[in-house]
């Protein structure tokens, strides 16, 4: 955005932390699209396109752990709209209602901040490095086998990538934003195939992401909260009540 936001004076072009979020929405409705409407031909080349939006989601949730006021009420709120998700995501990934075959993001965000969380608070405690080191190994560990023992969206690679974009986001400098997120772009490639590589052309709009948040209101978070649940539904009906 161009201009003056939330009061700061910019110059120049700069992208901020709602332009991100709006990324990340139109990429994975392009991606669900192709998941529940689109032939297996074309399906392929729109997932790539998917691959960038959850890096996004899970570099705003490290800043929005980093700077929110209150974290229990930021999980909860991941907690509600995981559990109304789950139906519309088991719509549109497996056309049933009910399956623990697999589960929404929301529930990997949940868990990755709960990650973020106990790592921030051993952070905090007067012990050896190399034992603190351990410690958050552990968490770590434990994170990402709940993750894969409970079939979440991206499983055990989209904990550590989350934890690792935390553990890399230094001083908060344009090369720290972009050595973090590339850093988690890089776990995910590693741990759910290379696809997941195409993610590294974010870098390119995370290269004018200056930290800052840009447009907020009460109606643009319901939006972006809300807005997972609700596309899944509609795409879920459409595929399920008109496709098939």
């Amino acid at each position: 955005m161009v201009g003056k936001i939330m009061g700061t004076k910019q110059t120049g072009f700069e992208i901020t932390g709602t332009d991100l979020k709006f990324i990340a929405v139109i990429t994975m409705l392009i991606d669900h699209m192709g998941v529940a409407l689109v032939a297996n031909m074309i399906r392929q080349g729109i997932e790539h396109i998917g691959r960038m939006a959850f890096p996004i989601y899970c570099y705003m949730l490290v800043e929005g752990f980093l700077h929110t006021r209150n974290i229990k009420k930021y999980g909860l709120r991941l907690l509600l709209v995981a559990l109304i998700s789950e139906i519309p995501f088991n719509l549109v990934s497996r056309s049933t209602l009910f399956t623990f075959e697999r589960n929404n993001v929301l529930w990997e965000l949940l868990v990755g901040l709960i990650v973020l969380y106990v790592t921030s608070e051993i952070e905090k405690k007067p012990i050896d490095i190399k034992l603190l080191n351990i410690y958050k190994l552990l968490v770590l560990i434990a994170g990402m086998l709940f993750a894969y023992l409970t079939n979440l969206d991206y499983g055990p690679g989209g904990i550590c990538c989350i934890a690792v974009m935390y553990a890399w986001r230094g001083n908060g400098t344009k090369m720290d934003r972009l050595i973090s997120f590339a850093t988690g772009v890089a776990v995910l490639a590693v741990c759910d195939g290379s696809i997941e590589a195409w993610a590294f052309l974010m870098l390119i709009p995370m290269y004018f992401y200056e930290g800052n948040r840009g447009l907020d209101n009460k109606a643009l978070r319901l939006f972006f909260y809300l807005f997972y649940p609700v596309h899944l539904l509609i795409l879920g009906l459409i595929a399920n009540l008109f496709i098939l």
